[in-house]
């Protein structure tokens, strides 16, 4: 498993260890990229060892962000993992699939079409999308800035980061998007906002129960071995 330094999000990462190693008798190494590079190498074979352990399955619970790339040595590890027979997951080109700009593509008219050969179903994918507009300097990327700064609420404005904690709403959109150059705003996306309906739940933050209207997310797991 391949985590952050200091990692503190580590109960759902325990309990997949401790699952492994009970019922399938697996064990998990947690491993930096910078330990990656100390402790791991790469026979002949491309097979990836640390010691004379050979890893079947490199799980990414890191790198999803730039900061977990401060210094080439994490780039090195990275890299070392990638070059390997070791199954990643996600794939280099399943984890670039989920960046918001890759996104944003795959919403182009005729793109999904071009995975998607029977129309029916690629216009059933297509139901499922909402708006997502670049912010570049084509035609449509102006188009995008000008709908933003006039109604911020209609939007998010998403940054090529994983997870929502890095994203921008309502009049903090104009602010921000005023604030950057036209080579910064490459960088992100606009979205249209998607109101889910709210109800009423009880958090834990900070050790403490708060009451909150709250919304609710679907996640929708699945194995791809590629």
């Amino acid at each position: 498993m391949v985590v952050q330094p200091g990692e503190r999000n580590v109960f759902d990462q325990r309990f997949i260890e401790q699952r492994l190693w009970e019922r399938y008798n697996i064990k998990v190494l947690r491993l930096t990229f910078a330990e990656i590079k100390e402790k791991c190498h790469v026979d002949n074979d491309h097979r990836l060892f640390v010691d004379n352990s050979e890893i079947a399955v490199a799980y990414y619970r890191s790198g999803y962000a730039p900061t977990d790339f401060p210094t080439e040595n994490e780039w090195d590890g990275r890299w070392l993992v990638e070059k390997s027979r070791a199954i990643a997951v996600p794939s280099l080109a399943y984890h670039l699939a989920g960046c918001k700009k890759i996104q944003q593509v795959l919403a182009q008219p005729g793109v999904v079409e071009r995975f998607i050969t029977n129309p029916e179903v690629a216009a059933r994918i297509r139901e499922c999308f909402v708006g997502l507009y670049p912010l570049d300097s084509s035609a449509e990327g102006q188009a995008a800035f000008k709908m933003a700064i006039a109604n911020p609420d209609r939007f998010v404005l998403k940054p090529q980061r994983e997870g929502g904690g890095y994203n921008s709403y309502g009049e903090d959109i104009p602010k921000l998007l005023n604030s950057m150059s036209s080579e910064e705003r490459k960088g992100y996306i606009l979205m249209d906002l998607i109101r889910a309906p709210e109800f009423g739940s009880v958090l834990l933050r900070n050790g403490e129960l708060v009451a909150a209207d709250v919304v609710s997310e679907l996640g929708i797991y699945g194995i791809w071995v590629r």
